[in-house]
């Protein structure tokens, strides 16, 4: 059925008034009276008016939205991370429109092509775990839209992003067990092609390094993000013979497949072996023992992912390389056993 869509010129028809009038009073300026745009308003209500977005877009040349990518929204962190755009957003009135890659290049690399398509004036992405091929970005660049990637980033392409202090922060929790007396430490990890894949491994590494603990390749299984994930890393893991004292897990739903595994094995959290893992205090709480983590808060990246995006959209910031790196710290909860030595 064909819709009739009222224009401000039949608002001002109806009240024999211009339309720079009803204009003005729909702007609340101060030009036009208290009781001509109460007037206005009340056939605006009884009209069925609604201003023409897209009219007012074009004019403008912006659309007021900003396309997110995300590569999951089952894991809580980037549902919590979301959120915080949307609330930012909602702050600088910008709406936003998000898709999920499902963690496959081939929906990521649509998921782009589709937003710049409806006129995004910005993207905000963090890349699946396939995520091999550039040239989306490349030609993201090309239409000169403002991208910042989080969490996970393209760090060559010299788009600004935000990531958390992995390697300093993984760094500093493996020493803080190792001077608790653990030295065997095994890491499920994510793919070294993702950024927080290879950060966080880097840290493991180093710290193994400066405490003079030889790197046991084995211990290090390289793997995706999810929960089978986990589960899989520690079968691989069982099936050696050799287990470590602490499994450090990429995130948390691999330590979450990490618990399950171990479960079904027969062994106990945290007295036959611990579980470090990254994450934030809402879900790590859900895990019983509760999950020692690094603790990561998706609020906060959100936040101010979606700030240094509407700063470039906006002209407030010129630099489109910015990065920013949020520092995070160690929480050792239930599922690391503390021993008698650090106790006393």
């Amino acid at each position: 059925m064909k819709r009739n869509h009222i224009t401000q010129q039949d608002i001002a028809d109806k009240l024999k008034v211009s339309r720079i009038t009803v204009s003005k009073a729909l702007r609340n300026h101060p030009d036009i009276s208290a009781g001509m745009k109460e007037r206005i308003i009340k056939a605006v209500e009884r009209m069925g008016y609604s201003p023409n977005l897209i009219a007012k877009q074009l004019s403008l040349q912006k659309t007021f939205t900003l396309g997110i990518v995300v590569p999951d929204l089952e894991n809580c962190f980037f549902a919590y991370l979301v959120d915080s755009i949307i609330d930012t957003a909602t702050e600088h009135n910008y709406h936003i429109i998000l898709t999920v890659s499902r963690e496959k290049e081939a929906f990521e690399r649509n998921n782009i092509m589709n937003l710049i398509g409806m006129r995004v004036d910005g993207l905000l992405v963090c890349v699946s775990q396939q995520t091999s091929d550039q040239k989306v970005f490349k030609y993201a660049r090309k239409m000169k839209i403002p991208l910042v990637f989080f969490d996970r980033a393209i760090k060559d392409l010299n788009f600004s992003y935000v990531a958390f202090n992995d390697k300093i922060a993984t760094k500093e929790a493996i020493n803080q067990l190792i001077a608790g007396g653990y030295t065997k430490i095994a890491h499920f990890a994510g793919f070294s092609s993702t950024s927080i894949g290879s950060e966080r491994c880097a840290g493991y590494k180093e710290a193994l390094i400066s405490n003079g603990i030889p790197i046991r390749e084995e211990w290090i299984i390289e793997g995706g993000y999810e929960i089978d994930d986990g589960i899989r890393a520690f079968e691989k893991l069982w099936a050696t013979g050799k287990l470590p004292e602490i499994i450090l897990a990429v995130n948390d739903r691999v330590a979450s497949g990490a618990y399950k595994a171990i479960r079904k094995t027969g062994l106990k959290i945290p007295h036959d072996i611990g579980i470090l893992g990254y994450g934030f205090s809402d879900t790590a709480h859900l895990f019983s023992p509760t999950l020692s983590i690094i603790n990561q808060d998706p609020r906060k990246m959100g936040r101010i992912a979606a700030n240094l995006l509407i700063d470039e959209i906006q002209g407030i910031s010129q630099n489109s390389h910015t990065e920013i790196l949020i520092e995070v710290d160690f929480q050792w909860n239930t599922s690391i056993l503390k021993k008698q030595s650090i106790l006393s």
